[in-house]
């Protein structure tokens, strides 16, 4: 399979940039993935890396040469994301814990799965067009029917993420063919 990456990331207005991508791959199967700290929580950064290092090595580790069920898989490496944050922040007394966002995606047979939680964003191109493919786990993105009490909350506040004492809410697509 032959593949080209660009990776680009900026800082912005932070102290530290919180971004993290990456991508690993085996003969048949290649793994993309985009974590963005969240900097309204300590250790973004962390967060972000913890999620990259974990959902890459869960891929190094089941892709031989390539993984059974890419949906299953994503699944799976997502929730073990969270859970090594978490357990992150417990051993190091964190009362809040890092917290970061998530997009993973595998490329394998000729189509692509992948799932997402909080405002990363995936896009497929197609011909002259950019087409985004996840929507923002953000109370803009559901519109007119925020959750009772809620409406007079910042609706591009996150509702979900990697690291919140919460289990996360996410969403996986696929198979779509390439």
């Amino acid at each position: 399979m032959k593949f080209s990456v660009f990776q680009l990331s900026r800082k912005g207005g932070r102290e530290k940039n919180e971004d993290r991508m990456g991508y690993s791959y085996t003969k048949e199967a290649c793994l993309f993935v985009v974590a963005d700290g969240m900097g309204g929580h300590p250790e973004g950064e962390v967060a972000a890396q913890l999620a990259l290092q974990t959902v890459s090595l869960d891929f190094q580790r089941l892709a031989r040469p390539k993984l059974e069920d890419p949906a299953e898989f994503l699944e799976n490496a997502l929730l073990s994301a969270h859970h090594n944050i978490l357990k992150y922040a417990i051993a190091n007394n964190m009362d809040d814990p890092p917290r970061t966002t998530l997009v993973a995606s595998v490329v394998q047979d000729g189509n692509i799965w992948w799932v997402h939680c909080g405002d990363s964003r995936l896009y497929l191109v197609r011909g002259n067009k950019v087409m985004a493919r996840t929507r923002d786990h953000s109370y803009m993105e559901l519109r007119n029917t925020p959750p009772p009490g809620l409406e007079r909350i910042n609706r591009n506040v996150l509702f979900t993420c990697l690291g919140s004492p919460t289990k996360p809410i996410y969403d996986i697509t696929g198979p779509v063919y390439l």
